[in-house]
């Protein structure tokens, strides 16, 4: 994916990696339980509203879908309904980054569904690529962290009750990070980026160590490289051709790993790929525990 070593081993921790979908990740397959309720943050285009189909396309009773933008919601949210006519869609507008509006949308599914199996994060921000800390504007650095550290956090100070609360729910906190948080250099290392989303997996870590004995599943889920509307706003020319994977791929890989949360405690708190074949990373689950893998550490030998 580019010239950092320590992405590539990432790239390549599995052999067989895909692009699209395959057959057995289909979630037209999968049945989620009666009540099943998910809740999307950045669900308006791209990857997150793919995330919406996926769930609808797996059975989900309820759907919240929420972002910034009320307008978008509302084309993905009609999707959502032609796909699967039983479900009840929500939509409600949030911006992840400030604390009463992540607030807001969490009372809002306390009171209005009562529960909460899933929550997914797909909110994002990248800025333009800037490669230097004496380049570029420090306000993208500053929206970088705001969304993708400080809106982790306050999604999951304000969800987790709800998560663990919800009864017999799936307990499910699904952050759709970034290998680009292991950059260091390359075309795409861009600063506020790359370190915001480091802080962001570290505290999908984090959450698995205070809350995973009581149920809470936390993933770190890196989608791929997609050319999404952010992706293509801000990745430089050089790299776009290898932007090839699959918008559907995440929301695959999100309604799968939903189906068995609770047999996959063991990769709580880590960062794991969509691209990676999920068949070959269940049968890694002995050496993932052994050595503690896809977590960040500071290596001292």
């Amino acid at each position: 994916m580019s010239g950092d070593p320590r992405v590539l081993a990432v790239d390549q921790f599995v052999q067989t990696r895909h692009q699209y979908p395959p057959a057995y990740l289909d979630p037209a397959s999968v049945r989620l339980p009666a009540s099943f309720t998910v809740c999307i943050i950045g669900a308006s285009t791209g990857i997150g509203e793919h995330i919406a189909y996926a769930y609808a396309r797996a059975g989900a009773a309820r759907i919240i879908l929420s972002s910034r933008t009320i307008g978008d919601l509302q084309v993905v949210a009609e999707a959502v309904e032609k796909i699967n006519p039983a479900i009840q869609v929500d939509v409600v507008e949030c911006d992840v980054s400030h604390a009463a509006a992540v607030e807001a949308l969490a009372s809002y599914v306390t009171s209005k569904c009562g529960r909460l199996d899933v929550l997914v994060l797909n909110a994002g921000y990248a800025g333009p690529v800037t490669l230097k800390m004496d380049q570029g504007n420090p306000d993208w650095v500053q929206r970088a962290f705001d969304v993708n550290a400080l809106g982790t956090y306050l999604a999951a100070h304000y969800f987790v009750p709800l998560l663990l609360a919800s009864p017999n729910g799936a307990k499910g906190f699904i952050a759709v990070g970034s290998v680009a948080g292991c950059l260091r250099r390359g075309p795409i290392a861009n600063t506020g980026y790359t370190v915001s989303k480091m802080a962001q997996i570290r505290l999908v870590e984090c959450l698995h160590e205070q809350f995973a004995d009581e149920g809470l599943v936390s993933i770190a889920l890196h989608p791929g490289a997609v050319k999404t509307r952010m992706a293509e706003g801000n990745t430089p020319e050089v790299f776009l051709p290898y932007l090839t994977d699959d918008v559907a791929l995440c929301g695959a890989v999100c309604v799968w790993l939903t189906k068995q949360l609770q047999d996959i405690m063991w990769l709580s708190g880590r960062l794991i790929c969509a691209t990676w074949d999920m068949e070959e990373l269940m049968a890694k689950k002995d050496k993932i525990i052994d050595g503690d893998l896809l977590k960040f550490a500071l290596v001292t030998e």
